[in-house]
Protein backbone atom coordinates (compact mmCIF):
# COMPACT_ATOMS: atom_id res chain seq x y z
CA UNK A 1 0.00 0.00 0.00
CA UNK A 2 2.66 2.40 0.85
CA UNK A 3 5.70 0.71 -0.73
CA UNK A 4 6.36 3.58 -3.15
CA UNK A 5 6.27 6.26 -0.86
CA UNK A 6 8.48 3.69 2.05
CA UNK A 7 11.30 3.23 -1.21
CA UNK A 8 11.73 7.16 -1.14
CA UNK A 9 13.33 6.45 2.32
CA UNK A 10 15.27 4.16 2.05
CA UNK A 11 18.71 4.32 3.06
CA UNK A 12 20.73 4.17 0.39
CA UNK A 13 22.82 6.87 -2.17
CA UNK A 14 20.46 7.82 -4.91
CA UNK A 15 21.80 11.03 -6.94
CA UNK A 16 18.94 11.18 -9.03
CA UNK A 17 17.25 11.89 -5.71
CA UNK A 18 18.82 15.08 -5.15
CA UNK A 19 17.95 17.63 -2.35
CA UNK A 20 19.73 20.73 -2.09
CA UNK A 21 19.96 22.85 1.64
CA UNK A 22 21.89 25.55 2.90
CA UNK A 23 24.62 23.80 4.53
CA UNK A 24 25.10 21.46 1.25
CA UNK A 25 25.00 23.80 -0.83
CA UNK A 26 27.75 26.07 1.02
CA UNK A 27 30.13 23.01 1.48
CA UNK A 28 29.14 21.84 -2.26
CA UNK A 29 31.32 25.32 -3.14
CA UNK A 30 33.90 25.57 -0.97
CA UNK A 31 35.05 22.01 -2.03
CA UNK A 32 34.68 23.29 -5.66
CA UNK A 33 36.47 26.71 -5.37
CA UNK A 34 39.33 25.62 -1.96
CA UNK A 35 42.84 25.68 -3.44
CA UNK A 36 44.09 23.98 -0.29
CA UNK A 37 46.13 20.61 -1.26
CA UNK A 38 44.65 18.56 1.84
CA UNK A 39 40.90 19.04 2.26
CA UNK A 40 38.98 17.67 5.40
CA UNK A 41 35.56 17.00 4.82
CA UNK A 42 33.99 16.72 8.13
CA UNK A 43 30.70 15.82 10.19
CA UNK A 44 28.45 13.37 12.04
CA UNK A 45 27.77 10.09 10.53
CA UNK A 46 25.11 10.17 8.16
CA UNK A 47 25.43 14.20 7.55
CA UNK A 48 25.73 13.84 4.21
CA UNK A 49 29.33 13.35 3.68
CA UNK A 50 28.77 10.25 1.28
CA UNK A 51 26.57 11.55 -0.85
CA UNK A 52 28.53 15.13 -0.91
CA UNK A 53 31.59 13.36 -2.67
CA UNK A 54 29.03 10.87 -5.15
CA UNK A 55 27.41 14.29 -6.58
CA UNK A 56 31.14 15.59 -7.10
CA UNK A 57 31.98 12.65 -8.86
CA UNK A 58 28.86 12.36 -10.79
CA UNK A 59 28.85 15.61 -11.83
CA UNK A 60 32.53 16.59 -12.71
CA UNK A 61 33.69 12.63 -13.59
CA UNK A 62 36.64 13.80 -15.64
CA UNK A 63 37.89 16.12 -12.66
CA UNK A 64 37.50 13.64 -9.47
CA UNK A 65 38.37 9.83 -8.71
CA UNK A 66 36.24 8.72 -5.71
CA UNK A 67 37.54 6.10 -3.37
CA UNK A 68 34.62 4.88 -1.24
CA UNK A 69 36.71 1.54 0.27
CA UNK A 70 39.18 1.44 2.52
CA UNK A 71 42.68 0.33 1.00
CA UNK A 72 45.17 -1.32 2.77
CA UNK A 73 48.58 -0.37 0.63
CA UNK A 74 49.65 2.09 -2.31
CA UNK A 75 49.99 -0.54 -4.62
CA UNK A 76 46.13 -1.34 -4.27
CA UNK A 77 44.94 2.32 -4.13
CA UNK A 78 47.39 2.91 -7.62
CA UNK A 79 46.20 -0.30 -9.20
CA UNK A 80 42.73 1.21 -8.59
CA UNK A 81 43.42 4.90 -9.77
CA UNK A 82 45.96 4.53 -12.46
CA UNK A 83 45.61 7.88 -14.06
CA UNK A 84 45.98 10.76 -11.23
CA UNK A 85 47.12 13.50 -13.14
CA UNK A 86 45.45 16.22 -12.15
CA UNK A 87 42.75 14.86 -10.84
CA UNK A 88 40.97 15.58 -7.10
CA UNK A 89 40.97 12.47 -4.83
CA UNK A 90 38.42 11.94 -2.36
CA UNK A 91 38.44 9.62 0.01
CA UNK A 92 35.19 8.68 1.68
CA UNK A 93 35.30 7.22 5.53
CA UNK A 94 38.85 8.08 6.00
CA UNK A 95 39.04 7.44 9.52
CA UNK A 96 39.16 3.79 8.14
CA UNK A 97 42.49 4.15 6.71
CA UNK A 98 45.77 3.75 8.74
CA UNK A 99 48.28 6.41 9.51
CA UNK A 100 50.20 4.78 6.88
CA UNK A 101 47.57 5.08 4.15
CA UNK A 102 46.57 8.89 5.38
CA UNK A 103 50.33 9.46 4.95
CA UNK A 104 50.49 8.11 1.47
CA UNK A 105 47.52 10.55 0.39
CA UNK A 106 49.19 13.86 2.04
CA UNK A 107 52.56 12.59 -0.31
CA UNK A 108 50.06 12.39 -2.94
CA UNK A 109 48.79 16.22 -2.48
CA UNK A 110 52.53 17.38 -2.24
CA UNK A 111 52.97 15.92 -5.70
CA UNK A 112 50.35 18.04 -7.24
CA UNK A 113 46.89 15.98 -6.30
CA UNK A 114 44.41 17.97 -4.20
CA UNK A 115 43.04 14.98 -1.48
CA UNK A 116 39.43 15.36 0.39
CA UNK A 117 39.66 13.17 3.02
CA UNK A 118 35.66 12.75 4.50
CA UNK A 119 35.43 11.58 7.81
CA UNK A 120 33.99 11.81 11.35
CA UNK A 121 34.48 15.14 12.93
CA UNK A 122 36.32 13.71 15.99
CA UNK A 123 38.64 11.51 14.62
CA UNK A 124 39.44 14.35 11.59
CA UNK A 125 40.15 16.89 14.40
CA UNK A 126 42.76 14.64 15.73
CA UNK A 127 44.48 13.70 12.15
CA UNK A 128 44.51 17.42 10.83
CA UNK A 129 46.07 18.75 14.21
CA UNK A 130 49.44 16.23 13.16
CA UNK A 131 52.02 17.76 12.48
CA UNK A 132 52.54 17.06 9.23
CA UNK A 133 48.84 18.06 8.40
CA UNK A 134 49.14 21.37 10.40
CA UNK A 135 52.18 22.68 9.07
CA UNK A 136 50.64 22.46 5.23
CA UNK A 137 47.73 24.49 3.38
CA UNK A 138 44.73 22.55 5.09
CA UNK A 139 41.07 23.45 5.72
CA UNK A 140 38.37 21.96 7.45
CA UNK A 141 35.00 22.07 6.03
CA UNK A 142 32.03 21.09 8.19
CA UNK A 143 28.77 19.20 7.33
CA UNK A 144 25.95 20.85 9.41
CA UNK A 145 22.32 18.60 10.34
CA UNK A 146 19.22 19.96 8.50
CA UNK A 147 17.43 22.95 9.92
CA UNK A 148 13.60 21.77 11.00
CA UNK A 149 12.08 24.26 7.67
CA UNK A 150 14.71 21.97 5.39
CA UNK A 151 13.77 18.67 7.06
CA UNK A 152 10.10 19.10 6.89
CA UNK A 153 10.78 20.53 3.24
CA UNK A 154 12.61 17.29 2.61
CA UNK A 155 10.11 14.97 3.95
CA UNK A 156 6.74 16.65 3.29
CA UNK A 157 8.32 16.99 -0.86
CA UNK A 158 8.14 12.82 -1.01
CA UNK A 159 4.17 12.41 0.83
CA UNK A 160 3.28 15.22 -1.68
CA UNK A 161 4.70 13.63 -4.90
CA UNK A 162 3.03 10.09 -3.75
CA UNK A 163 -0.16 12.45 -2.74
CA UNK A 164 0.10 10.64 0.26
CA UNK A 165 0.55 14.42 2.69
CA UNK A 166 -2.36 12.84 4.77
CA UNK A 167 -0.23 10.71 6.43
CA UNK A 168 1.74 12.70 8.98
CA UNK A 169 1.46 16.53 10.41
CA UNK A 170 3.71 18.87 11.20
CA UNK A 171 3.28 18.31 15.11
CA UNK A 172 4.98 14.39 14.28
CA UNK A 173 7.57 15.98 12.57
CA UNK A 174 8.93 18.35 15.08
CA UNK A 175 8.98 15.22 17.54
CA UNK A 176 10.76 13.37 14.60
CA UNK A 177 13.32 16.41 13.99
CA UNK A 178 14.01 16.63 17.68
CA UNK A 179 14.79 12.68 18.01
CA UNK A 180 16.72 12.91 14.59
CA UNK A 181 18.67 16.03 15.70
CA UNK A 182 18.17 17.19 12.05
CA UNK A 183 20.71 14.38 10.73
CA UNK A 184 19.70 13.50 7.10
CA UNK A 185 20.87 9.67 6.75
CA UNK A 186 19.23 8.82 10.16
CA UNK A 187 15.72 11.41 9.58
CA UNK A 188 15.64 9.01 6.69
CA UNK A 189 16.01 5.85 8.59
CA UNK A 190 12.82 7.17 11.29
CA UNK A 191 10.59 7.76 8.44
CA UNK A 192 11.55 4.38 6.90
CA UNK A 193 10.37 3.10 9.65
CA UNK A 194 7.29 4.44 10.49
CA UNK A 195 5.97 4.49 7.26
CA UNK A 196 6.97 0.31 7.52
CA UNK A 197 5.13 0.14 10.39
CA UNK A 198 1.88 2.19 9.16
CA UNK A 199 2.25 -0.24 5.98
CA UNK A 200 1.67 -3.34 8.17
CA UNK A 201 -1.50 -1.72 10.05
CA UNK A 202 -2.97 -0.46 7.26
CA UNK A 203 -2.51 -4.01 5.48
CA UNK A 204 -3.92 -6.00 8.18
CA UNK A 205 -6.30 -3.73 9.39
CA UNK A 206 -5.00 -2.55 12.48
CA UNK A 207 -6.29 0.69 14.57
CA UNK A 208 -3.02 2.88 12.59
CA UNK A 209 -4.20 5.12 9.98
CA UNK A 210 -1.58 7.86 10.03
CA UNK A 211 2.03 8.47 11.68
CA UNK A 212 0.87 8.94 15.45
CA UNK A 213 2.72 9.28 18.58
CA UNK A 214 2.65 5.35 19.25
CA UNK A 215 3.84 4.77 15.75
CA UNK A 216 6.95 7.53 16.57
CA UNK A 217 7.29 6.02 19.78
CA UNK A 218 7.75 2.50 18.07
CA UNK A 219 9.99 3.62 16.03
CA UNK A 220 11.95 5.32 18.05
CA UNK A 221 12.56 2.15 20.15
CA UNK A 222 13.52 0.54 16.93
CA UNK A 223 15.88 2.68 16.20
CA UNK A 224 17.64 2.73 19.65
CA UNK A 225 16.79 6.54 19.86
CA UNK A 226 14.69 6.00 23.43
CA UNK A 227 14.46 2.75 25.64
Amino acid sequence: MLSELIEEFRDKIDINDFFSYINFELVKEELLSTKSNIVFLLGKPGSGKSYMLSLLKHKYPEKYILQKEPFLTKEEFLNLHNDLKDKVILIDEAQLLSIEMIEFLRLLSDSGNQVVLSMHKKEGEKIASLPQFASRYTQKIFMKPLSFDEFEKYVMSKFIKNNRYDLIDKKRLKKIYKLTKGNFRLSKKFIFTALTLLDYSLRNSLKYNKIDDCILEMSAIELGLVK
